[in-house]
């Protein structure tokens, strides 16, 4: 088990970004990795939840903003993560992606079930 006690809130909670692993040598890549993608992340991630928006209640996978932004799907599922740990994004059910197969959605709008238990 390892101890995250001196590590920032926002990387324990994997709202940052390029901080996913837990293993030392995975915090460390990470957090290299996370100081170039820091600098921009904000931006992004308007970006990004701006593009979900367009969408509405019925919400997108992130293959379908690669056309609307420009950007690899690579670059948009991180985003969305850190979306959804943050409140912003919300998970609306799965949807078949570019490869056939099941793709979690997101939307802006939070689904009725979630609306109820929260």
């Amino acid at each position: 088990m390892n101890d995250m006690s001196n590590t920032p809130t926002h990387y324990r909670d994997g709202t940052a970004a390029g901080f996913k692993g837990n293993s030392t040598a995975a915090r460390e890549n990470s957090r290299e990795a996370a100081e170039g993608v820091q600098k921009t992340l904000g931006h992004r991630q308007a970006q990004v939840l701006d593009a979900f928006a367009l969408y509405g209640a019925a919400g997108a996978i992130p293959e379908d903003l690669v056309n609307v932004l420009g950007l690899a799907v690579h670059l948009l599922r991180p985003r969305a993560g850190e979306l959804v740990k943050r409140g912003l994004l919300f998970e609306v059910g799965k949807r078949q992606g570019d490869y056939g197969k099941p793709v979690m959605a997101y939307s802006v709008v939070r689904p009725e079930a979630q609306a109820v238990a929260a």
